[in-house]
């Protein structure tokens, strides 16, 4: 089973819309059995998922016994919301070492039954956070386009508990996808800062030759307000033609956008659980 953590500082925007629609992009186009680990607060990966008409996400707040994980398909979602499971709930009675060997332990079981797993969680420095970093294959960083996003991205990337320094005391073999930008709406304010992200973390973007402006971008996704299908409509307005086809642009953007990180996803080698991190660093 590969991991992903979805990782942000100071704002989440775009954990969960990444989330989500990666999951709907690795079960419905990669025909992957997805495991979603809701660590963040509202755990909103559940009632996204459950939109639309993409496929059924299982939610629960365990993992299933194991006749069921035997006969599910491929191309299958599972959300478990860590609110609800012992030992990994916010505020809980856990130390940072007893919730990184409680992590640890559930993506050990899950690892035989699940091609992916991938977590939504709080922002840094949160311990949960941390915790997650010290376990998982890789990390990718949605970041707004926005005058914070610089400072957010440098926090991920060389904080105390950022990319550099976890990889260097709690998991060597930590990759980094890199930083997703995510435009939030559109107009020219957006462009001015897409050129200063581009001018000053060109190096830590997820580049791809294929994509328009050479590395991948999250774009605005009009008139959808759940993840899963785009939905169509009877009507043949002007305005309902133009609306689905800045839909179906938008759309393809996003679809080559998780193609890039899928493919990323899938060069990273998956390492055992067991031999990951040091929990005693994770209290520091």
């Amino acid at each position: 089973m590969k991991s992903l953590l979805i990782v942000s500082a100071r704002h989440r925007s775009g954990s969960t819309t990444l989330t989500c629609l990666l999951a709907r992009y690795l079960q419905s186009v990669a025909r992957r059995r997805v495991l979603v680990l809701d660590l963040a607060e509202p755990p909103w990966c559940a009632r996204v998922l459950a939109c639309g008409s993409g496929g059924t996400a299982v939610t629960a707040r365990r993992l299933p016994d194991v006749d069921y994980l035997a006969s599910t398909p491929r191309g299958a979602i599972r959300v478990l919301d860590a609110c609800g499971v012992d030992g990994l709930r916010a505020g809980g009675d856990s130390s940072p070492t007893q919730y990184y060997a409680n992590l640890r332990h559930l993506l050990s079981v899950a690892g035989p039954w699940f091609d992916v797993c991938l977590i939504d969680a709080p922002v840094l420095p949160d311990v949960r956070t941390v915790c997650a970093e010290a376990l998982v294959d890789a990390a990718v960083s949605p970041m707004a386009v926005s005058p914070s996003s610089i400072d957010c991205a440098l926090e991920v990337i060389n904080g105390t508990y950022g990319i550099r320094n976890v990889r260097a005391r709690l998991n060597p073999a930590l990759r980094f996808t890199g930083l997703l930008p995510v435009m939030a709406t559109p107009g020219s304010p957006n462009d001015a800062w897409v050129r200063v992200i581009e001018t000053t973390l060109r190096e830590w973007l997820i580049e791809d030759e294929a994509l328009p402006q050479g590395y991948a971008l999250l774009p605005r996704v009009p008139y959808v307000e759940c993840v899963g299908d785009v939905g169509s409509s009877s009507k043949s307005s002007r305005g309902v033609a133009a609306r689905d086809a800045a839909v179906s642009d938008a759309s393809r953007a996003v679809t080559a956008c998780l193609k890039v990180i899928t493919q990323r996803l899938d060069a990273v080698p998956a390492a055992s659980v067991a031999a990951c991190g040091h929990a005693g660093a994770c209290n520091a």
